[in-house]
């Protein structure tokens, strides 16, 4: 009864109150090898421990109020870390006049600058995030993977950049609409998506280390944006941040695609 009724909380928890805003903290819940991060497979460690299939001792990160116990809290706090990052970015060397100063220039064209050049984080790697009317036309996206032969996964964090001012998703962050907009997930999978106006980052693990079903990962439907040419497969891209396999050990050679059924 314990392991359905933490899952269900768990799940229900990330789906309604998931909007979390940013980086849970000084300490990274979640992160396990203190490496500033917290990838798919520390966030199904989290959750193995909430129902006592792990010890504590393998991740006490989780346990940041001292329990002894980690709480459907501490796992969602996790689970923002995954999507957002643990660290703030140091505050950057100000270059006026340069994508990546830190100083928004309009006269540039730009729309953010966060101090890097980057992709990932809430400002791309141009500066700029055109603007997008919604024409009323909607346009859905395949996302795929592929892992190594012979392993089979159970949690992956995948990152598509989709092409701002042709599409667009509606809402922000984890906005109801955008986690509406995730379709064709597994039955054995949750997802929390994290959309960042120009790309989407997706969590997506099976509660209980089950294996994802292999080709499809899920489908994502956009709004097309007013004046825009429907947009071309190689106008998206997709990478794998993280992956863990079923044994919940980390996974490296994982791919992902984007494809235009």
């Amino acid at each position: 009864m314990k392991r359905q009724h933490v899952v269900g909380s768990l799940l229900m928890a990330i789906a309604f109150c998931g909007a979390l805003a940013g980086p849970s903290g000084a300490q990274c819940t979640g992160d396990c090898d203190d490496d500033d991060q917290v990838s798919v497979g520390e966030v199904i460690t989290g959750v193995n421990i909430a129902l006592d299939i792990t010890p504590l001792t393998e991740c006490s990160s989780f346990d940041t109020n001292q329990s002894n116990t980690v709480s459907v809290d501490e796992i969602l706090a996790a689970v923002n870390n995954a999507l957002n990052g643990c660290r703030p970015q140091p505050t950057p060397t100000v270059r006026p006049g340069v994508c990546g100063d830190g100083v928004v220039d309009f006269a540039l064209g730009e729309t953010c600058d966060d101090g890097n050049t980057l992709d990932g984080d809430a400002c791309p790697a141009t500066c700029r995030i055109r603007t997008c009317t919604a024409s009323g036309t909607h346009v859905r996206a395949d996302v795929q993977f592929s892992a190594p032969a012979g392993v089979d996964l159970a949690g992956i964090v995948v990152f598509v950049r989709y092409p701002d001012g042709v599409v667009r998703i509606p809402g922000t962050a984890m906005d109801a609409s955008v986690v509406n907009s995730i379709l064709n997930l597994s039955d054995n999978a949750f997802s929390t998506p994290n959309d960042l106006d120009y790309a989407l980052r997706v969590v997506i693990f099976t509660p209980d280390s089950s294996a994802l079903p292999a080709g499809r990962l899920f489908t994502i439907q956009f709004e097309g944006c007013t004046g825009a040419s429907p947009p071309q497969a190689s106008d998206f891209t997709c990478s794998v941040e993280s992956a863990t396999g079923t044994n919940n050990d980390p996974v490296n050679g994982a791919t992902c695609s984007v494809s235009l059924p």
